[in-house]
């Protein structure tokens, strides 16, 4: 068997760590960037915590009837898997 002595493979140029932005390490930019994700909520979130109580009970409704539906429908599979036993 031959050995391969300038295989570009077997090279190391360090491409990967050139392509690397020195600013993305910095503490700065993590700080900036938790904040941003911190201060995006969810709808749920906006609707849980909405200072109008129309909302805020809507979001209760439609959670408890969600909850509900989930609960039957976990029960009836659970008494559909009793068939393959």
């Amino acid at each position: 068997m031959s050995q391969q002595l300038h295989s570009k493979n077997s090279e190391f140029d360090g491409s990967d760590i050139k392509n690397q932005d020195s600013k993305s390490h910095s503490d700065n930019d993590s700080t900036k960037t938790e904040s941003s994700v911190e201060e995006k909520k969810s709808f749920i979130d906006k609707w849980k915590t909405s200072r109008f109580w129309l909302i805020k009970g809507g979001f209760y409704v439609l959670r408890s009837i969600w909850m509900t539906v989930m609960v039957i429908g976990g029960f009836i599979l659970w008494l559909i898997s009793f068939l393959f036993i």
